[in-house]
């Protein structure tokens, strides 16, 4: 066994050899595959980061009466921290709400000095709600609708900002299904190309195949060189895409932080560098290994 498996190894290395202007075609298109796939991920992750600061910047805020029993404000936060949609829910007395809204408005003294008219702190109580999606504010609202609340909410301000939320909800849902058709899109086009390009090179072999068939020699001892070619190509075409990846995410980090409001790909490629390798090391050889594989079954059948 391990004698005829030796050979195929042996044939296989002899093989890459012999044609080297092919399997620098095919690990350039490999590359190119490659590339794809791990910009995809690159994609939906980037997509991921952009919908959560949209959603971030959405909240309700719920403001509560000045004589609102605290047992009853305690009752729906914890309520509201209890509900699946809801991400986070933050407290804001009168004094903070006072003071964010100075800060926010200390370079137009016409609106502090009107505080000043006022006499009195105008703010009330309030709860800033964040939800885990744009969609599922209404079931929050619903929630804060219940008759035992009455007595503590004064106002919930969904309905100035459901306009906002809608417009978000359908922003991140079409950044989704978009995200979804590229990804499908792109991995059909590499699929195809890779396939096509391993089977021009497997056919430069067909005579040589018909020869071996011809003398006895059985279908997987036929199929053995080609797949460790296929072997070889995917792995130099996996290290060659990461490497290149690396420089590519190091050079364009600033650029795509200052597009994208944030998201850093070089932070992203340092955090997901292991499983990246591994994914676009087997990917490759998973790619030119099945290429191999079907491209070669039709120069068995003599």
């Amino acid at each position: 066994m391990f004698v005829p498996l030796k050979r195929i190894i042996v044939y296989g290395f002899k093989n890459f050899r012999r044609q080297p202007t092919l399997n620098i075609a095919t690990i350039f298109i490999l590359v190119i595959s490659l590339t794809l796939f791990s910009c995809l991920l690159v994609f939906q992750s980037g997509i991921k980061y952009i919908i959560s600061e949209i959603e971030k910047r959405i909240d309700v805020s719920v403001y509560l009466k000045e004589d609102a029993p605290t047992e009853v404000v305690e009752e729906i936060k914890k309520g509201l921290l209890g509900l699946e949609e809801v991400e986070e829910v933050e407290y804001v007395s009168p004094e903070e709400a006072l003071q964010k809204f100075q800060e926010r408005h200390r370079d137009d003294p016409l609106i502090l000095e009107s505080l000043e008219v006022i006499g009195r702190n105008p703010f009330y109580p309030s709860l800033n709600i964040r939800a885990k999606s744009a969609g599922q504010y209404a079931a929050i609202l619903t929630f804060l609708q219940r008759d035992k609340f009455k007595d503590a909410v004064l106002e919930v301000d969904y309905a100035k900002k459901q306009p906002l939320i809608e417009k978000v909800f359908r922003i991140t849902s079409s950044l989704n299904m978009g995200g979804f058709l590229i990804t499908i899109f792109l991995s059909l086009i590499a699929v195809l190309v890779t396939f096509n390009t391993v089977r021009i090179a497997i056919k430069d072999s067909s005579e040589k195949i018909g020869i071996m068939k011809l003398v006895g020699a059985s279908n997987w001892y036929v199929r053995g060189p080609f797949i460790v070619q296929g072997i070889i190509c995917g792995a130099l075409a996996g290290v060659t895409t990461f490497f290149l990846f690396f420089l590519v995410s190091y050079f364009s980090a600033p650029k795509i932080v200052s597009l994208t409001g944030g998201f850093n790909i070089f932070a992203w490629f340092g955090s997901h560098a292991f499983f990246l390798f591994f994914f676009q090391l087997l990917l490759g050889i998973g790619l030119s290994v099945v290429s191999c594989l079907i491209a070669i079954r039709k120069y068995l059948n003599v």
